[in-house]
């Protein structure tokens, strides 16, 4: 330990070393300051993968070809794609239904699904279904493409000219032109007036 001196100063060594270390901290500041400043920047950071959202479109309309025959034509008022789940959420739906002798069969709903991978189609909302004069009301409904079929596993109503049958679980074939009624409620014949 180094003591004062009489007068009260420290020793000049002291001092030399304290002015030293002054001008190694400032002079290391400026090689740090210059070095940083010659150096490139760093690069950008990668960009952000895009958001996984959803494409939406205005208005939508496709139409299905297998074999040269057309299978269906789908419409909506509005979709919205959801490319991750491999998905077309659609409103104010629209599609028609072909056979091989390209007869049509009308669908409607107010919202629905398409899976694009499977072109499998779930319907909701105020399903109708229409070949000829026969009308078939729904909430659900499910195409299933591997089948040609048409699914409406809830409460049915089937109109014609002359009945209105209810019931439940629907399968309308659209190869054979059929329908089964696994669960039937109630037929009711219309008859005009003075028949019986």
């Amino acid at each position: 330990m180094l003591l004062p001196t009489a007068n009260g100063s420290r020793p000049k060594s002291r001092a030399r070393l304290g002015w030293s270390l002054g001008v190694l901290l400032v002079l290391g500041l400026v090689a740090w300051g210059a070095w940083t400043a010659m150096s490139p920047p760093p690069p950008p950071p990668p960009p952000a993968p895009p958001p996984e959202g959803k494409a939406k479109m205005e208005s939508l309309s496709l139409t299905e070809i297998q074999d040269g025959d057309k299978k269906w034509i789908l419409n909506a008022e509005k979709a919205d794609y959801l490319k991750s789940r491999d998905e077309i959420h659609l409103e104010g739906v629209y599609v028609e239904f072909y056979n091989k002798e390209q007869e049509v069969v009308y669908l409607r709903a107010q919202s629905g699904v398409v899976n694009t991978k499977t072109r499998g189609l779930i319907l909701t909302g105020r399903v109708e279904v229409e070949k000829g004069d026969t009308t078939i009301k729904t909430e659900l409904a499910r195409y299933l493409p591997d089948q040609r079929a048409l699914v409406a596993p809830e409460d049915v109503t089937l109109v014609g000219p002359r009945v209105k049958i209810t019931g439940r679980d629907l399968y309308v074939d659209l190869a054979k032109k059929r329908f089964i009624l696994k669960q039937h409620y109630l037929t009711e014949l219309l008859v005009e007036k003075g028949a019986l």
